[in-house]
């Protein structure tokens, strides 16, 4: 068995898709729950970006965020999965998850964003989870030339875990197992209230990756309710994860499992999500 299913062994099992490339759980900590969706990456199941009303995002000259229609787009991630546009012809959507920050004028995400190969907006300042062609991940900073390899990218941040050592709220030097916050000194103007999210209670929304194999990755996408940052962070390096990024957090979080909210609790609209979808056979 592989680091995540020793993990999942004790949580509870709530769907399996694809013969188990895409599974859903759920997990009762001693202070907090968990439900997370394990993504096995490679051509049957795969993320792609699904932006609020369908819009585009893009950057003004300035490098700003914007949607390129100049419009503001924000729904709840459950109108958006039975939204036509989120449909692909080839594929099923089985979930979606917030993710992405975004600005107050224009509304769209103020990280990078890679849709199909295709670059719609760069943040070099900001983390960003890259997806390449052969399926696997990378958590990190990108500029606009390391973004040519990704075929998906999600900008958020702050990351919260590098090489398997776990983000510290309190911390101002790297220890063995630990690092300060914001350790890639990402380009946040917020980035105190990021540390008193993590550092305390709120909902969260983290997304991990960890190796399966040589040739795959795998992304768990998680959300968190009534938990500490170092307490959920531990779980993942148990489940394998070696890097994760944070996102958008509080009453933006929300994962949605076949059109259904995995959690049912009042949440607000968010300008794009993180679909995964199964290739049609």
């Amino acid at each position: 068995m592989t680091t995540f299913e020793n993990y999942s062994v004790k949580s509870e099992l709530i769907d399996s898709q694809a013969d188990g490339q895409l599974r859903l759980y759920r997990r009762q900590l001693q202070q907090g729950s968990l439900v997370y969706a394990m993504v096995l990456l490679g051509d049957n199941v795969f993320l792609e970006t699904i932006n609020a009303d369908g819009a585009i995002p893009g950057s003004d000259a300035t490098g700003d965020t914007i949607w390129l229609d100049g419009q503001q787009h924000r729904q709840p991630v459950s109108a958006m999965v039975s939204a036509a546009y989120a449909q692909r012809p080839d594929a099923q959507l089985i979930a979606a998850m917030a993710f992405g920050f975004h600005g107050d004028i224009r509304t769209s995400n103020e990280g990078t964003i890679v849709s199909e190969g295709k670059i719609l907006r760069v943040n070099p300042g900001r983390a960003a989870l890259c997806i390449n062609a052969e399926g696997q991940a990378q958590i990190g900073l990108f500029n606009p030339t390391q973004l040519q390899q990704c075929q998906q990218a999600f900008g958020a941040g702050p990351v919260l875990m590098l090489a398997g050592k776990i983000v510290h709220p309190e911390l101002q030097q790297e220890t063995p197992s630990f690092l300060p916050f914001n350790p890639l000194q990402e380009d946040f103007a917020q980035i105190e209230w990021r540390r008193t999210v993590y550092a305390g209670r709120y909902p969260k929304t983290i997304i991990c990756i960890g190796q399966q194999d040589k040739q795959r990755s795998y992304a768990v996408l998680l959300t968190a309710y009534d938990a500490y940052g170092i307490d959920i962070m531990q779980e993942l390096r148990a489940m394998g994860c070696t890097a994760a990024i944070g996102g958008d957090d509080d009453s933006s979080t929300q994962l949605v499992w076949q059109g259904e909210m995995t959690v049912t609790r009042p949440v607000r609209a968010v300008p794009d999500a993180i679909g995964i979808y199964i290739r049609n056979q």
